[in-house]
């Protein structure tokens, strides 16, 4: 698909943007890390008072049925961590209801994310967590309330160059 904006064409598979680390994590040197941290692909805690959980933030683009997903973390209460924890495996996680949650990555082309109230909804034992911001002015949740175009998708798979 040729780009209206730029004349350039972008793959409609362009690799979605993810953040391995929460940003005040990613800040930690690797001693602090390895002294402060409990970690792995999937859940993370910071001195046993900082919880957690990697999730997918769907943006719906346009000519699209599948959405780009921006991999993330966001930052939980200890009783939801310990709650996804216990639901970790099973199958009935879908019914469970939305848990609060805010942004734990500064996405670059939407700068202020760090921090942004969301909703985040277990998917099933084989899949992450999706993320929904709540009601904002912030570009992100206008991006995700009303989609974007692949000159979007191309913008934020840039990051990874």
């Amino acid at each position: 698909m040729i780009c209206s904006k730029c004349g350039q064409e972008h793959p409609l598979k362009d690799m979605e943007l993810t953040f391995r680390r929460p940003d005040d994590v990613a800040r930690l040197s690797a001693e602090e890390r390895g002294r402060l941290v409990r970690e792995d692909n999937d859940l993370c805690v910071i001195e046993r008072k900082r919880f957690f959980i990697r999730a997918l933030l769907p943006l719906p683009v346009e000519f699209r049925d599948t959405p780009y997903c921006i991999g993330l973390w966001v930052e939980v209460t200890q009783a939801t961590f310990e709650r996804v924890y216990e639901l970790w495996d099973s199958d009935d996680q879908v019914h469970e209801p939305p848990f609060a949650a805010r942004i734990a990555n500064d996405i670059p082309t939407a700068g202020g994310s760090l921090g942004l109230h969301a909703e985040m909804r277990l998917t099933g034992p084989a899949t992450r967590p999706d993320v929904f911001l709540l009601p904002s002015q912030h570009q992100l949740y206008i991006e995700q309330a009303h989609g974007i175009d692949e000159h979007r998708v191309s913008e934020y798979a840039a990051l990874f160059a």
